[in-house]
């Protein structure tokens, strides 16, 4: 197979992901549980998020889904809020927000219209991280920040609830951390980024759980490489939960693996603040 058709098949592959998990997501709207929306929408978390935002300024929520950053973002600035499910975007709908129904990959905003684009709990479903990324980085000006927040699964043998049942099988756990680890050593010293999707989720499959509906198997390193190449640097980063466990060998073996560069942000969720060194485009 060709180079080009290896690229089409691949992208045809994302689109069709994409589709069956935006079917997904609008098929939740008549059940949308509201006690969980607003339990989600009061994470403090949120409130950190905001305290890195420009006061004053122009403020991209990419996918917002029902708007859970709302309270928290627009006192800072000029909300505005985009996702690619229409069902959320539905709950969310109210006169006082600016919301679009976009795909993330397309934003329908020119270059440098925003003081800071964020992302939270979100880019863990996206089918194309590195598109999406690139976007934010598009839409944001002079000194404009990218601002992430989600879980992550840096370690080679961490795996979202996207992949439990496949975790059930024989021998699948040796496999999968070492190809994982071929994958992040390949990036580290190639600088080979792998980027790993999950072409095949349980949410499609299984009762609703979190992070079924996983696709991008987060690693930090990755997308901090990423936007470093795009001119960005990260000017703040945290984790909630390094999630040592409580058998000691576990812990002096994730202790260890913390001294390397590529799993020092390793643990739950991670909040990464970036912000444009130089001139849009430049």
């Amino acid at each position: 197979m060709s180079s080009d058709s290896s690229i089409e098949t691949e992208r045809n592959r994302k689109e069709l992901l994409k589709a069956r998990l935006v079917q997904y997501w609008n098929s939740q709207e008549k059940d949308r549980n509201v006690v969980l929306d607003e339990v989600a929408a009061s994470l403090a978390v949120r409130g950190k998020v905001a305290s890195f935002l420009p006061e004053g300024g122009r403020i991209l929520d990419v996918a917002c889904g029902t708007t859970a950053n709302y309270e928290w973002f627009a006192p800072r600035g000029k909300y505005f809020g985009t996702d690619i499910t229409l069902g959320y975007l539905r709950l969310a709908a109210k006169q006082e927000k600016r919301l679009i129904c976009a795909d993330a990959e397309k934003l329908p905003f020119g270059d440098s219209v925003f003081d800071a684009a964020t992302l939270t709990f979100a880019l863990e479903h996206a089918v194309n991280p590195v598109g999406i990324l690139r976007e934010m980085c598009r839409v944001v000006g002079e000194k404009g920040r990218v601002i992430l927040l989600c879980p992550t699964w840096d370690l080679p043998f961490w795996y979202p609830n996207a992949l439990a049942s496949r975790s059930k099988k024989t021998g699948w756990h040796l496999q999968y951390a070492l190809l994982r680890l071929g994958g992040q050593l390949s990036g580290w010293f190639l600088g080979r980024l792998p980027f790993v999707i999950v072409n095949e989720p349980d949410a499609f499959s299984r009762e609703f759980e979190a992070d079924a509906d996983a696709v991008y198997v987060v690693w930090s390193y990755e997308v901090i490489r990423q936007l470093q190449r795009w001119g960005f640097r990260l000017i703040h980063s945290e984790v909630d939960d390094r999630l040592w466990g409580t058998s000691w060998a576990v812990r002096f073996l994730k202790r260890l693996l913390h001294l390397l560069p590529i799993y020092k942000l390793a643990g739950s969720t991670v909040l990464l603040v970036f912000e444009r060194e130089g001139p849009a485009g430049g």
